[in-house]
């Protein structure tokens, strides 16, 4: 017989007495003080004779006597440890939410990307082996994803994918035709670039930059997709970064689905926590008291559903909670609906339990990033004089301005940063080639840019920019420290973009009075150069509008484009920093994709702006409860209105046919409030255009004013 290495074969022995058969739970007692080896057997105890028939497989280094020895206290691992990241990857621009996966950790755990800190209010903490995050910006790329937990540290090598691409939306409709932008950082993208989903082409691509475009999306069935980009040899693919989607739940607000045919279902959802809210009444029409099936409440996870076989669209829907503000959607023609209310802080809620507002935040840090500016110059190992800027006259200096981009047009601003203003002087004893800066920026993907010229001593407003230098590619994180960034000062500000504005809304006596013309320099993934310091105001159309000290798009910003803002609204006076306020009735247009400086900007197509008819400012709601307004001008793809007092009241979604909203009594419904008598009511009326929009398909991520290309507002005030 052949036996198994280490181990003694098998041996039957000859019957000295009858043999003994064991079953049931006495078999299983004896088994269980088995050894975990499976070829070894118990040694029986020697005052016990062992049935001599029954086979025994004996380990060479068996003992002849066992005894029982207490097992060892092994203490608990408490250290984290990290298994994965779900999902693996997300844009560079970080943001996404990942769950890290892994053990014991803790609700103080930090968490860090390639070494870049997370905010702590963007770590939420599961449990002991799940964390909620926010990454940071990160260089696209394989990264360290490491949770500390106290004094330990626990690290998952290249954990985490950084794509190159970053695409928003992330959904959209089976149908197609939903506009998304691709951002990039390092990309290359032309007017050649395609970009496919699964394969398939998107249409109407449009490059904004070589780290920049928009496209709209094909038709395709229902799921997670992968995005290419090819520019001739480049080719970069992100894996399961689009979905296709017909439930406006997971599009996070909205409604779609296709043609209402018998039966529109309905989430109500708290916008403050995302939590279901049960007991909604969701109606059809402005009638609150109207009998099922065209009333219904949610059930516990915040879904309704009215049906009957001749419900067909447009349908007018409202949905009202105890303690959140209402919300109608207006003519629409969609079988799903996912609506956000918002809860309403005030006192009769208080004392009843007003709705959470979410988990308090952990903070916030941003990212320190020094350098020097640099001029060139016959000095190898110093500074050199700033020779493309004039020498200052009596009475004025020269200095220069730092920045970071900022994240987009609509927060936008240039004011100097504490270390941010550099002045023409050398410190002795300093080594460095440049003139040294330190500033506190936003943890992102950024440029830093700075502006020099000419400033009057006694008034700082006065400056006359020259000269500008901007670096790339800057990547912050949380609590980091980024050094040694040369910024070259060799741009010249040397350029004209002439702006003519035409066909302007008909001026009556409450119109606008003021027009704003702005500049800003998109750099794609970094962000955007805003050029306040050369904006344009004046109260004539019929004036030319040039912004002046304009850079080549050329050097380090030879990807860059232009956009152009034009506001024409009313002036409500200066602000603290010496700008002017503007406030509705407004109306503004959006250019973007400009590729030259030198390029005359045309505006022309303004959006109306909404005037009311019933009720007037200041008076009382007509007692149909019915605002009534008109268009003037051109119409808009969408109406958006809010009515405020003491706290949000109502939502309103209209499309551009609409030209009333209702707000109807629920004080006869139990649970309900109606809108309080005595109170001074601001309904906010927004109107906009944006790419690719379709009232039916409607998402919360149309409502993002970086998405309209032109838009207008008014308010009104009144009582009841």
């Amino acid at each position: 017989m052949a036996s198994r290495p280490g181990y003694w074969p098998i041996v039957n022995v000859p019957p000295r007495r009858a043999r003994v058969s064991v079953h049931g739970p006495f078999a299983l007692a004896l088994l269980a003080g088995c050894s975990s080896d499976p070829f070894s057997a118990p040694v029986p105890d020697a005052s016990v004779d062992a049935a001599p028939d029954v086979p025994r497989l004996v380990r060479e280094d068996t003992p002849a006597v066992v005894r029982d020895v207490p097992a060892p206290d092994v203490p608990r691992n408490t250290s984290p440890i990290v298994v994965g990241c779900v999902p693996s990857h997300g844009p560079f621009t970080g943001g996404n939410s990942v769950v890290v996966r892994g053990s014991n950790f803790t609700a103080d755990a930090v968490v860090r990307f390639a070494g870049g800190l997370v905010q702590p209010r963007d770590t939420t903490f599961t449990d002991r082996n799940r964390l909620t995050v926010l990454p940071p910006a990160g260089r696209p790329g394989d990264a360290d994803v490491a949770v500390t937990v106290g004094d330990v540290t626990a690290t998952l090598p290249l954990g985490y994918h950084y794509d190159a691409v970053a695409v928003d939306p992330g959904s959209g409709s089976p149908a197609g035709n939903t506009l998304i932008t691709v951002r990039g950082l390092g990309t290359h993208f032309t007017d050649a670039t395609t970009v496919t989903l699964d394969g398939i082409d998107c249409t109407d691509v449009r490059v904004g930059g070589p780290e920049q475009l928009t496209c709209l999306t094909p038709p395709h069935p229902e799921g997670i997709v992968d995005l290419s980009v090819a520019t001739g040899s480049e080719r970069i693919t992100v894996s399961q970064v689009f979905e296709y989607s017909d439930s406006a739940e997971s599009a996070r607000g909205g409604w779609g689905s296709g043609p209402i045919a018998g039966n529109v279902n309905v989430t109500v959802i708290a916008g403050n926590t995302g939590d279901p809210i049960p007991g909604a009444l969701v109606y059809l029409g402005n009638d609150p008291l109207v009998a099922p099936p065209r009333s219904t409440r949610t059930n516990d996870r915040g879904r309704a559903s009215i049906a009957f076989p001749e419900l067909r669209g447009p349908v007018t829907l409202t949905v009202a909670a105890h303690c959140f503000n209402s919300a109608t959607v207006q003519v629409f023609d969609a079988r799903d609906v996912s609506l956000y209310l918002y809860a309403q802080q005030i006192p009769a809620c208080a004392a009843s339990g007003t709705p959470p507002d979410g988990t308090p935040s952990r903070g916030t840090y941003g990212t320190q990033v020094s350098g020097e500016l640099v001029w060139d110059g016959p000095m190898e190992f110093a500074p050199n004089p700033w020779s493309n800027v004039p020498q200052p006259r009596a009475g004025e200096r020269r200095v220069a301005y730092v920045f970071a981009t900022a994240p987009d047009i609509l927060s936008a601003t240039q004011q100097p940063a504490v270390g941010g203003q550099v002045v023409e002087v050398v410190t002795p004893g300093y080594g460095g080639r440049g003139y040294p800066f330190s500033i506190a920026t936003r943890p992102a993907a950024l440029a830093i840019y700075a502006i020099a010229g000419i400033e009057n001593d006694r008034d700082q407003s006065r400056f006359t920019p020259y000269i500008m230098g901007v670096a790339r590619g800057i990547l912050g994180s949380p609590r980091a420290m980024i050094t040694s960034v040369s910024v070259p000062m060799n741009i010249p500000l040397d350029h004209v973009t002439p702006v003519r504005l035409s066909n302007l809304p008909v001026i009556t006596r409450d119109a606008p009075n003021r027009l704003r013309v702005e500049g800003f320099i998109d750099l794609g993934g970094e962000g955007v150069i805003p050029r306040t310091d050369v904006t344009v105001t004046g109260r004539d159309p019929s004036d030319d509008y040039d912004l002046v000290a304009m850079p080549p798009f050329s050097g380090a910003i030879a990807d860059a484009r232009l956009v152009v803002r034009a506001t024409y609204a009313l002036s409500g006076g200066l602000q603290g920093d010496g700008s002017e306020y503007l406030m509705p009735p407004s109306t503004a247009v959006v250019l973007s994709n400009i590729t030259t400086p030198d390029d005359t900007v045309r505006i022309t197509d303004w959006v109306g702006i909404p005037r009311f008819d019933a009720p007037t400012d200041g008076s009382g709601i007509p007692a149909d409860r019915v605002v009534r307004f008109t268009q003037e001008g051109g119409d808009p793809d969408m109406f958006y209105a809010t009515l405020a007092a003491d706290t949000l009241y109502w939502l309103t979604y209209a499309r551009s046919t609409e030209r009333s909203f209702a707000f109807p009594d629920v004080s006869g419904v139990m649970g309900l409030r109606d809108l309080p008598a005595g109170q001074s009511y601001v309904l906010y009326l927004t109107a906009f255009r944006q790419r690719g929009f379709a009232f039916d398909q409607f998402r919360y991520s149309n409502l993002s004013q970086l998405n309209w290309w032109a838009y207008s507002s008014r308010n009104l005030t009144f009582t009841r």
